[in-house]
């Protein structure tokens, strides 16, 4: 079965916006067993909707489109489509119900536009979108799936998984067993991976593929398995092979997530946490709160930018300041120190480093950035000498702190 993404909007062409929609969606089709082979940006005219959409019908089975639905001028999908499918406008109680509901809970007015986003192609099969005002539409035509989904990443991600799936499943159940199990990695790279497993990789049977996904600082192995019966066994059998062989560079499988990896190694140990922030502004902050029940663990940040308030919310010396600098293996150490000393924290990790583009010097120059992590007693300390590029060297010191943090209390604590 073939699918092709079509996404909608100028916005998109001129690079106003980036289009995550195709690659999630790419991903979940895979999923399925169905084999993306185009994806299409197009612009927002119903000219250009209604060419694509009878291009692609030819090759493929199923056509999923984002973008274009809403209640202004500019969403033009839906009268597109009531042409292409020679479909009359009808309005839609139940859709007019949904949104009137959505509105009154917020205490806003209901106005004529949003009415006439109740009008609906009589050939759709409406889709709930219970995160936002326009619903998703499919269309079931000579055998094939045309399903057109709002842009908005979230709500267009709600209609597939909550109101799609269930209807394909149910209508087209898949002739093969599919069945998807990913490794997470962190701290090494995906070269260093295969070599590693290359051995077990021989001994994979041809129903059996992995591929490997790359991110800053982490590494997802996917193992895959496509067959006439069910290898879910089969493939959790090499998945844990390939987990003892890999050791300590896996945190997770399929959707953990790095920060809760690591609150979830210290809720075990009933150790606490905190961090000391200069150059990465809070992300790592960020990312642990961002998980729910952090506060178990997770006590909470100092980010000191300066050097006045690295003096006084965590005790660094000023001669420290002065003689080498913020960006120094003694200065993180000191922030680290002073640290644990205020929040009385179990565990803590500090960060202080040039994340560019400019601020960098001949002996440091920008992506020269110092950690320092541990407890009273046992600091450990790393330079990373990263790019040029200001946002990249944020996340990626975010993800080598948390791992440190998720090593430091498996081989410490």
């Amino acid at each position: 079965m073939k699918a092709t993404v079509i996404t909608i909007g100028d916005e998109i062409l001129i690079g106003q916006i980036i289009d995550t929609n195709s690659a999630w969606l790419g991903e979940q089709l895979s999923l399925l067993g169905i084999k993306v082979h185009q994806i299409v940006s197009i612009s927002d005219t119903v000219e250009a909707i209604k060419l694509t959409i009878a291009q692609q019908m030819l090759t493929s089975d199923i056509i999923i489109l984002t973008g274009g639905l809403g209640p202004t001028k500019d969403d033009i999908t839906k009268k597109a489509l009531a042409e292409h499918f020679d479909s009359d406008m009808v309005f839609d109680d139940k859709t007019y119900g949904r949104i009137k509901k959505y509105f009154d809970s917020r205490g806003i007015p209901m106005l004529e536009a949003h009415k006439e986003q109740c009008y609906m192609p009589s050939k759709a099969e409406i889709l709930d979108n219970d995160l936002g005002t326009a619903p998703g539409m499919l269309f079931s035509i000579e055998g094939k799936m045309v399903l057109s989904m709002p842009g908005v990443p979230y709500e267009m991600k709600w209609i597939f998984q909550n109101s799609f799936l269930p209807l394909y499943k149910k209508r087209l159940p898949s002739e093969k067993f599919i069945y998807h199990r990913t490794i997470k990695t962190v701290g090494r790279g995906e070269t260093t991976i295969a070599e590693n497993i290359s051995d077990i990789l021989e001994q994979l049977p041809t129903h059996m593929s992995i591929a490997y996904l790359p991110s800053i600082g982490s590494v997802r192995l996917r193992l895959s398995s496509i067959s006439d019966q069910d290898t879910s066994q089969e493939v959790d059998t090499y998945v844990s092979t390939i987990k003892k062989k890999l050791g300590n560079i896996v945190y997770g499988m399929d959707s953990d997530k790095l920060e809760a990896s690591v609150l979830d190694l210290y809720r075990k140990k009933s150790m606490t946490l905190a961090t000391a922030e200069s150059c990465t502004g809070g992300l790592v902050a960020h990312r642990l709160t961002s998980v729910p029940g952090s506060s178990q663990v997770y006590q909470g940040s100092i980010v000191s930018y300066s050097y006045g308030l690295k003096e006084k919310l965590l005790i660094v010396s000023h001669d420290t300041l002065i003689k080498e600098g913020a960006v120094s293996e003694n200065t993180v150490v000191e922030m680290l120190n002073g640290l644990l000393e205020s929040t009385s924290v179990d565990v803590g990790v500090a960060i202080s480093g040039i994340a560019g583009p400019g601020g960098g010097t001949p002996d440091k120059p920008v992506g020269t950035i110092w950690m320092a992590w541990g407890r009273k007693g046992n600091i450990k300390t790393k330079l990373l000498n990263l790019s040029k590029n200001r946002k990249l060297n944020i996340e990626y010191t975010s993800v080598a702190a948390l791992n440190a943090l998720r090593l430091f209390a498996i081989e410490h604590c």
